[in-house]
């Protein structure tokens, strides 16, 4: 779905991740009340929330890097191996059973020879 999607829809949708949960905060920082409990999303520094925030993105990038540099490239080679053993398996009956056959058409033109 993300793929077909245009440019100006995936614009927009970044714009509501990302954009609008910020001006949120923002908003709800600056906003005095006089004796109005604020929820504690709006108690939060925004620089703390945003330093908790990349770190957490570090985190996720560094593990999704490390997936995808160490720990998938060693999945795909055992299935390569895999395919190729069963692609070499199934040549290798070919040529058993195609060797058969040409033993017993070399057998019954040697009879014919002969005969």
């Amino acid at each position: 779905m993300a793929g077909t999607d245009c440019a100006v829809c995936k614009l927009i949708r970044t714009y509501l991740l990302f954009a609008v949960p910020l001006l949120a905060l923002v908003g709800l920082n600056t906003a005095d009340g006089d004796g109005i409990v604020k929820p504690w999303f709006a108690r939060a520094e925004l620089i703390d929330v945003l330093a908790w925030g990349a770190l957490l993105a570090l985190v996720v990038i560094t593990l999704y890097r490390i997936y995808e540099e160490y720990y998938l490239p060693g999945r795909r080679m055992d299935k390569l191996q895999k395919i190729k053993s069963q692609l070499a398996s199934d040549e290798f009956d070919e040529a058993e059973s195609g060797d058969e056959r040409s033993m017993r058409s070399r057998s019954s033109e040697t009879a014919e020879h002969d005969g």
